[in-house]
């Protein structure tokens, strides 16, 4: 099965033939409602897109971290464990953009655009988390250190989001990490060669 419906049509059928059956004494007639739900149901869920992010900045030490958040009481999956920056995929919005927006309103951290750098994607219905077709990307951020940038939670949704912080790689053991991330963090920072710099990583 490729497409799922987008409403289980049993429960709604269901649904409005109880209805009708008990509106008034004597009920109403639910074959018109059932014919316009028929004619009118067109819609279906596919697999939704999504992006991650892995933000790379030294810190006052020299350390390479990496931008990451706690995810909060609100959050769909996973509360209490930590993830980078990431969401889905919004209409008129490319997989950069879409990148670079989560992390903003995540974090409150506004990342470059053109420093974002593709990395890999998944596509696996069995292993990616709720069959999300992800697009990652990595930035390494240069000529700043991660104090230069503040957090903000104005942008969340409720209390999707718990605390927010640089992890200085070389610490990502110390974390519990959603969504297979402290992997990613590992691959994505050797991709962008930061080892080549901080003997740390």
């Amino acid at each position: 099965m490729t497409n799922r419906p987008c409403l289980d049509m049993n429960k709604l059928i269901e649904e409005i033939k109880n209805l009708c059956a008990n509106i008034g004494v004597a009920g109403i007639d639910d074959e018109p409602f059932l014919e316009v739900i028929n004619k009118c149901f067109i819609g279906w869920f596919s697999r939704s897109m999504a992006t991650a992010l892995f933000a790379f900045c030294k810190d006052e030490d020299g350390d390479w971290c990496v931008l990451a958040s706690e995810r909060g009481l609100e959050a769909a999956d996973f509360r209490g464990m930590w993830n980078c920056p990431c969401g889905y995929l919004d209409y008129d919005e490319t997989t950069k953009e879409c990148a670079v927006r989560e992390c903003f309103e995540e974090t409150g951290v506004q990342i470059p655009i053109d420093s974002l750098v593709f990395i890999n994607y998944e596509d696996d219905p069995v292993t990616a988390n709720r069959q999300n077709v992800t697009f990652r990307f990595g930035a390494k951020i240069e000529n700043h250190i991660t104090t230069d940038f503040k957090f903000s939670k104005e942008k969340n949704e409720g209390a999707e989001v718990g605390e927010i912080k640089w992890v200085k790689i070389k610490d990502i053991d110390n974390y519990e990490w959603a969504f297979n991330h402290k992997t990613r963090i590992e691959e994505i920072s050797l991709q962008l060669r930061l080892w080549d710099e901080d003997e740390n990583v």
